[in-house]
């Protein structure tokens, strides 16, 4: 009866000996979380991102996504709005050597109440229709414009900075335009 004895210290040390093993061949399988970038505030198009913008989470199954390297995103500008959580990936960036393209022109507005359309929205298409006298352009017509972007509105006097994506050959003219008492934006129809 003693000859049983032996086998169970060596059973033990075999079941011991067994788990370590499957427990490295689990750990060297183990799927890599890759680091990726997350939002932790709304980014409007045009920001210059800073390393408050973004913060890094690790996370399985992503490598086919176009991620932005979590190092080189510092500095970067945002070519589309971004809200907070989004996972960032590189066509949310833009390539500011082609910005704004080529032909075209970014004009910064300071709308008084009342100039653009409430409801008009970045990337909306608009008409710049001159003030008091009714001088839009050399031929009388109204400027096209896209809205770019919207500032916040000023606390006393309720204006706000715009920008607007213009030809470059009607810059002049819509910088004229936006000046003169009366010119008002309208919304029009995406082309």
């Amino acid at each position: 009866m003693r000859r049983r004895g032996w086998k169970r210290p060596f059973a033990g040390i075999a079941v011991v000996a067994l788990g370590g093993i499957v427990a490295a061949w689990a750990a060297g399988h183990e799927e890599e979380r890759l680091p990726m970038l997350v939002t932790a505030t709304d980014i409007a198009a045009g920001d210059v991102l800073t390393d408050t913008d973004v913060r890094v989470v690790h996370a399985l199954g992503v490598e086919d996504l176009d991620l932005v390297p979590a190092d080189g995103v510092v500095g970067a500008t945002a070519a589309v709005p971004v809200p907070a959580g989004t996972v960032l990936t590189e066509p949310m960036l833009a390539d500011i050597t082609a910005w704004p393209g080529s032909g075209q022109a970014v004009l910064s507005v300071d709308a008084p109440p009342g100039m653009f359309p409430a409801s008009a929205r970045e990337g909306a298409p608009l008409l710049i229709v001159g003030g008091e006298d009714g001088d839009e352009s050399e031929d009388g017509e109204p400027i096209p414009a896209r809205l770019h972007s919207v500032g916040d509105e000023g606390e006393l006097s309720g204006s706000r900075v715009i920008e607007l994506l213009v030809d470059v050959g009607d810059v002049a003219e819509a910088a004229r335009a936006v000046n003169e008492p009366g010119t008002r934006m309208a919304l029009t129809p995406g082309q």
